[in-house]
């Protein structure tokens, strides 16, 4: 089921990327797991738990 939408701006929870602004771009049904774009070149899957959506601060 998915959580977020394609297009939405999220950050991640964990690790090297936390905190980052990135992009929902794709979403994997067999995984279950979000595609977040950082930059046009730096792009990776997470899970629904370990992405919220951005808001500024």
């Amino acid at each position: 089921m998915e959580k977020f939408k394609l297009g939405e701006s999220v950050t991640v929870t964990t690790g090297p990327f936390k905190g980052i602004f990135g992009i929902i771009v794709f979403y994997d049904t067999k995984q279950e797991k979000y595609l977040v774009r950082f930059t046009g070149q730096q792009q990776l899957y997470f899970s629904p738990d370990e992405i919220i959506l951005w808001s500024k601060k």
